[in-house]
């Protein structure tokens, strides 16, 4: 084989995986969710930064996409379950938003890569959360 159709080969090995792993990032299908940095904030104030555990934010998120559904599951063990009111896909990402105990959500999923980006805004407090998604 020449060297030609051996970089045409390695080319076309190493272009299909971005969009093959396109499809498992735009709520065609299930993910799981994990936190990996936190950010814990308040007005006048620099914000914490921390752990999901040491700002009382769920480790895992298992997104639901059929049923519009987000499960999250504490450090202590503790579950919750809340409602994906919007979902869109923009620029790449999909997004998801919602409302829970008092607090506005949303996240942001890369398509390319299943990065994450989670915020969450109530009185007077906001939490980040950076974390990695990847299909169930």
């Amino acid at each position: 084989m020449d060297i030609l159709k051996v970089l045409g080969v390695i080319a076309a090995f190493f272009a299909v995986p971005s969009a093959a792993n396109a499809g498992g990032f735009d709520g065609s299908q299930p993910l799981i969710c994990a936190s990996m940095e936190a950010y814990d904030c308040g007005p006048g104030e620099d914000c914490l930064r921390g752990t999901a555990e040491s700002i009382d934010a769920p480790l895992f998120i298992r997104l639901d996409f059929e049923q519009k559904m987000a499960r999250a599951t504490r450090a202590n063990g503790e579950e919750r379950t809340t409602k994906i009111e919007n979902l869109t896909q923009e620029e790449g990402k999909l997004i998801l938003q919602g409302v829970q105990r008092g607090l506005g959500w949303s996240m942001t999923i890369a398509q390319e890569n299943g990065a994450m980006t989670l915020t969450a805004a109530g009185d007077r407090m906001a939490f980040v959360i950076f974390g990695a998604c990847t299909p169930l």
